[in-house]
This record gives C-alpha cells, structure tokens and sequence, in this order.
C-alpha cells in the first residue's frame, strides 16, 4: 500500500514538477532576450484593496505588464478587469480559484480549467496565457492547458512579496540588483499575507524609474513570440 501510495504520488505530483519546471522546453520562463528587456507580471488579482493603486502606479510610469487574474475574482470585480484593459495591459489566466494542482484529481483539474475559460469569455476576454498557482503542476494541469490552448508561463525572478516576512526594502532591493536582461518578474496585486501586495506597490514606485533610468524596457506575454525565439518590441514602454 505505501508503495502504491509513494508510486501515485511520484507519477501525479513529482515527475510532472520536475519536467515542465526544469526541463521541458514548452514552458516559458525567460524572454529570449538579450537586450534589456523585462516582463513584468502580477498574480492572485482582481484586488479592489490594491489593483487599482497598482493601475496608478503603473500609469504613471509608462509601464504595462500582465496580470495573471483568477477567474472568479476576475467575475466578481469586472470594473476592475476593464481598467486593466483600459490601460493596455494584458490579461492572462492563473486558474480558476488559487487552488493548489497538488489536491486536484483529473477530473476537477479539467473543470477548473472549463469554468476558468467559461468566466473570461464571458468577460470578452481571449486567454492564451496560463500560470498555474506556486508554478506547480499535476499530472494533468500542462495538458488541460494545451486543450484549451494556452501557453504556459512561470517566471525567472520572484521577489517573495507574498510573505509577511518580506519588506519594502528587500522587494526593492531585490528587483534593482537582481533583475537581469530577459527576465520574467513574478510580483502579486492579491493574496498573500495581510496587506502584502501594498508592499510591492510602495516598492514599485522606486523600482520602475530605476529600472527605466538603467535602460530596462517593458514588454507584456503577448509581446512574446509563439515559438519564443523573439520578442516584438513596437510597444515596449521603456
């Protein structure tokens, strides 16, 4: 019995995690870049407490970025998925409620998926991207993606800015010195600890004219070419 168990475990969880996250080439986790070119991306939104404030700051520095939404907040604050497309943003898709693929059997990781997609269609919304919520995958979840046509996408540099046990300073620091030709920024608009996300925000507002004054350009997922091998760089915002 322990080995049946440690057998499903190993099949549905482990080996999925360690090949699409270290290993498998249809998942894009950099800008094939070496130019100084950026992606900066926000998860666990719509939040009314914090998006919105995001908006501002972003609009203020002439950066546009995707927002991986969850489906069902994404229902509950439709306002808010206009003004991110207002602003030019792009609107990717990281599931339909934060719930971790490790606990979803097959079938309810399919439903999650056809709820998701039924949600932001009916926001008008064309998904092509998805992210998975921890960048973790089951046996399932890559293939439930490819369905229903969506390109999977994990980051290359995370600011941990979902822990409480994260400041101001180190998000800032952490994204000035770190950052790096091609990145994929993880950052969160949602979720986390107790006001976490007013962190990133705060941090944001030093970080982005650094970043700018340094050279780094912006791009958004769609900006990526299907076959990741260049970037489309009209509407970069630098």
């Amino acid at each position: 019995m322990k080995l049946f168990i440690f057998c499903v475990i190993t099949s549905y969880i482990i080996l999925p995690n360690l090949y699409y996250r270290k290993f498998s080439k249809k998942i894009i986790k950099r800008i094939p870049s070496k130019e100084k070119v950026v992606a900066l991306t926000f998860d666990d939104g719509p939040d009314p407490r914090y998006t919105l404030e995001l908006l501002n700051v972003l609009k203020k520095n002439n950066v546009k970025c995707t927002f991986f939404v969850l489906a069902e907040s994404a229902q509950k604050y439709p306002n808010i998925i206009k003004q991110i497309q207002k602003d030019g943003h792009y609107i990717g898709l990281h599931s339909l409620k934060h719930m971790n693929a490790i606990f979803r059997p097959p079938n309810k990781t399919k439903e999650d998926f056809s709820k998701s997609v039924r949600i932001m269609n009916e926001l008008n919304l064309k998904i092509r991207f998805f992210r998975p919520p921890w960048g973790i995958f089951n046996l399932v979840t890559f293939h439930c993606a490819k369905t229903n046509n969506l390109k999977v996408v994990l980051w290359s540099i995370h600011a941990m800015d979902w822990s409480r046990l994260v400041s101001e300073d180190y998000i800032k620091n952490k994204l000035i010195n770190k950052v790096r030709p091609g990145d994929i920024i993880l950052l969160h608009d949602g979720r986390g600890a107790k006001a976490c996300p007013l962190k990133t925000i705060n941090a944001l507002k030093n970080v982005l004219p650094k970043l700018k004054q340094d050279g780094y350009k912006f791009v958004m997922i769609n900006e990526i070419s299907s076959n990741a091998s260049k970037v489309n760089f009209l509407n970069c915002t630098q």
